[in-house]
């Protein structure tokens, strides 16, 4: 894993392939529903491209199926764009916090990098099983618990990811990117360690969730971002 105290201020690229992802029928507006409509993958190739202009403050979906069947639905991964990481937040926690969901979640945050050859990487870069003891569900801001100190500080190009209990994340060295994810209330920093697979033993609870966010926006049209440029994806510029 790289060590890091903040994101790197290059410029994330769009490539061309951002076009054929976003092409979600889902309805435009701060409540995003397109799982609801056609499922939302879980790679960074395949993951649903929120395509709304404005900011975002629910991503309602749902997870699948069973841990016996083909073609269960266990995780689900969103590409988004962070405008204001001081005001962050993730959530399926409920409460003072929002969001909820009817199974056991957890919540993987990832920066978006262009591949050398083409496509998105995923950088770990927090992770949540627990928000507390008494809450099983998940819930991110824009810093980590864990001592490591690391805070997110550049706007940009992100995926969210939400799974059910025992999912993991590994990275391209075949570990864990967030090991020690079942301590309650741990915040974890994934080191910016590069995504490769889902692994572990998924837990057969399934259901609807409603993600809760703030200090995030959709990802605007491929013609959009032509007129943005790349100095509008990577700027520190507050919202």
């Amino acid at each position: 894993m790289i060590s890091a105290n903040r994101l790197s201020k290059d410029a994330l690229v769009v490539s061309a392939s951002l076009a054929a992802l976003a092409s979600s029928t889902a309805l435009a507006g701060p409540i995003w529903e397109g799982d609801l409509e056609e499922d939302a993958k879980q790679t960074p190739g395949t993951a649903q491209v929120v395509t709304t202009d404005g900011s975002v403050q629910m991503i309602k979906g749902q997870l699948t199926g069973t841990a016996f069947q083909g073609g269960s639905d266990f995780i689900d991964m969103y590409l988004v764009r962070i405008t204001s990481p001081t005001s962050l937040l993730i959530s399926t926690a409920g409460g003072q916090f929002g969001g909820g969901a009817q199974f056991d979640s957890q919540l993987f945050l990832f920066r978006a990098q262009q591949g050398q050859t083409g496509g998105f990487l995923a950088q770990g870069i927090f992770a949540n099983n627990d928000a507390s003891e008494e809450n099983t569900g998940a819930f991110l801001n824009n810093s980590a618990n864990d001592g490591s100190q690391f805070t997110i500080t550049e706007t940009g190009l992100y995926f969210i990811a939400i799974t059910n209990k025992n999912v993991v994340a590994i990275g391209q060295n075949q570990e864990p990117i967030w090991p020690g994810l079942n301590v309650p209330g741990l915040r974890s920093f994934g080191g910016l360690a590069p995504f490769q697979i889902w692994g572990g033993t998924p837990s057969p609870d399934v259901g609807q969730y409603e993600i809760r966010l703030t200090g995030v926006s959709g990802v605007p049209a491929p013609g959009a971002l032509a007129l943005l440029g790349l100095a509008g994806l990577s700027s520190r510029r507050r919202r």
